[in-house]
């Protein structure tokens, strides 16, 4: 695959000049055509093509719709349905819940993703029972491997529809950070070494392109599932998931300078994260926010684990698990299927 241009908006070697970005105003009676012309203006049919295999990634962290946690279901069925009005085959999926706390299945089914795919002739992936490949490249210098769906890696476009939300270690959670789910195990989070490079890896190889963020509610404080809502009442779309992130964590008061894994993906050729670069098609100002990251003990301590692969294990997946989880309060593997129960 073509290693593109950080200057330039695509993943492909398809010239495009600067990186755009676009949003609107959230209106539930207007949501499909407001998003289609967004769209348009982004150009996307020089990208999405009649033949083309399109892959959509919303962030379902929880099996139930969560205000600033997950993506709302009407705004993935108005992706997929103009999707698939122009693509041949569009699909749609998720996987288990991290530290197997729900199936992909449950989850899928809570958000109404089966009547969402008859609806628009989306096809339905459970990424965590799909026949899986190991994909491994140095980015950046470093030698990083991921385990992917293998259908996802037939994929000519993919789009990542993320909620506007902090994350406790990695800062902000928007495009790049939602493909994380794209790796089927439930277990996934003994990979976090290496996030960034790992998340470069995963956007290049399933070639993410276009991001529509569900800023409708954002999450502050704390997150990606705690924290508090904040209503923004947005949709931003871009052409570049390091475009739109690094827009976004501006929106959200943060510094994209300060942020690993846009940075890192910019640098690996993903993408510009300088404003300079990216092209606003639309005054954003109006949906500007001051949200704040406010890490428990927990979620520092959590951090750490993200470091050394060892650690994580010790942690998360050895003898000692259920000990460590007790000293600082917290029941291990606990299952998620009601609203509630994450918290």
């Amino acid at each position: 695959m073509s290693n593109p241009s950080p200057q330039t908006g695509h993943l492909m070697g398809v010239p495009t000049g600067k990186s755009r970005v676009t949003g609107f105003r959230y209106d539930p009676t207007n949501l499909e055509p407001d998003l289609e012309q967004a769209f348009e203006r982004l150009s996307w049919r020089k990208f999405v093509k009649p033949d083309s295999r399109v892959f959509v990634k919303p962030n379902f962290t929880l099996p139930f719709y969560k205000a600033g946690v997950t993506s709302t279901e009407s705004l993935v069925e108005a992706t997929l349905s103009i999707l698939k009005d122009r693509a041949s085959e569009v699909f749609v999926g998720e996987s288990d819940g991290g530290a197997n706390s729900f199936t992909a299945e449950f989850s899928l089914q809570k958000h109404g993703m089966q009547d969402i795919c008859r609806r628009t002739g989306a096809t339905l992936l459970n990424l965590s029972t799909a026949p899986r490949a190991r994909v491994k490249e140095t980015i950046n210098g470093t030698s990083v491997e991921v385990t992917l769906p293998r259908p996802l890696l037939e994929m000519d476009e993919s789009v990542s529809i993320p909620v506007l939300k902090v994350h406790a270690v990695t800062q902000v959670s928007l495009s790049l950070k939602n493909m994380w789910g794209c790796h089927p195990d439930g277990m996934r989070l003994v990979d976090h070494t290496h996030l960034s490079e790992r998340l470069a890896l995963i956007a290049r190889v399933v070639n993410l392109r276009f991001a529509v963020i569900d800023a409708i509610y954002g999450l502050t404080r704390r997150g990606p599932m705690h924290g508090d809502p904040v209503k923004v009442g947005a949709i931003i779309v871009g052409d570049n998931p390091v475009a739109i992130d690094a827009t976004a964590a501006r929106l959200m008061g943060f510094r994209a300078e300060e942020i690993n894994h846009i940075v890192g993906a910019s640098q690996a050729g993903l993408g510009p994260h300088r404003e300079a670069e990216i092209e606003l098609l639309e005054d954003l100002s109006r949906f500007q926010q001051q949200f704040e990251l406010k890490s428990t003990i927990v979620d520092r301590l959590g951090s750490l684990t993200f470091r050394s692969k060892y650690l994580t294990k010790l942690v998360f997946d050895s003898p000692l698990s259920k000990p460590i989880y007790r000293l600082v309060g917290r029941k291990f593997r606990k299952m998620i299927a009601n609203p509630g129960d994450e918290l």
